[in-house]
């Protein structure tokens, strides 16, 4: 797994579903606070994506971890995943099942309020063509500054580093 261990916690940062949580708001925050000995804040989240979930504590490791934020804590993709004991919802034998395409009505409704959600399909398509370290390399590049290699998050609209527009 692509394991980054800061003070004893393991974040992880793909999903069972395929989106990718290296870029999440919540992980970062949660990463950077961490990575600073203070408590993330939800007010430091950027509006267009924490108007749009129910606020609860900023405290995640990823999808696959038992460390998990609360709005997905609750994900029965996850949950599904997990009793399977797959690495992503592609590797189940039932792929595709009633269950993601549920998510794909769901994601098709909520695409224009929190746009990061409409890449889950095509990225579990890329995990199957690239395979899952390079897919991970990938979306690590792509989710990084091209400036001074910062992490950049769904909502950013500049690199909080250098101020590179993202």
């Amino acid at each position: 797994m692509n394991n980054k261990k800061i003070k004893g916690n393991t974040f992880i940062e793909d999903s069972y579903c395929g989106l990718y949580c290296g870029a999440c708001e919540i992980l970062l925050a949660y990463k950077k606070a961490m990575e600073h000995n203070t408590v993330a804040d939800w007010d430091n989240l950027p509006e267009e994506f924490s108007d749009h979930i129910n606020k609860a504590e900023v405290k995640c490791l990823g999808c696959k971890t038992d460390t998990v934020f609360a709005g997905c804590r609750r994900c029965q993709i996850r949950s599904c995943a997990r009793e399977k004991g797959v690495e992503y919802c592609i590797d189940c034998e039932c792929y595709p099942c009633e269950l993601i395409n549920q998510m794909k009505v769901r994601l098709e409704a909520v695409k224009n309020i929190l746009p990061h959600t409409s890449a889950i399909i095509g990225n579990l398509k890329d995990i199957q063509k690239m395979g899952r370290k390079d897919w991970l390399k990938y979306q690590k590049e792509l989710w990084s500054c091209p400036t001074c290699s910062a992490r950049l998050s769904w909502y950013q609209r500049k690199c909080t580093q250098c101020n590179q527009k993202a």
